[in-house]
């Protein structure tokens, strides 16, 4: 099984603050992530992938 990572996981790996992230999911413009009942989680690939993606993205502009 992949690891997933929480919200103040993935806010720690990117150095912001976990309410970015959830504001992130809030306005979908994060990396993917799994709901379970009321806890979020984030599966590292999204987060690689959504970066990935970001990091074209900035370059392309």
């Amino acid at each position: 099984m992949e690891e997933l990572w929480t919200t103040e996981e993935l806010a720690r790996y990117m150095r912001v603050n976990p309410s970015t992230i959830r504001r992130w999911r809030l306005d979908d413009v994060g990396p993917r992530f799994v709901r379970v009942g009321t806890v979020y989680r984030y599966p590292v690939s999204a987060v690689e992938a959504w970066m990935a993606d970001r990091v074209r993205s900035s370059l392309a502009s």
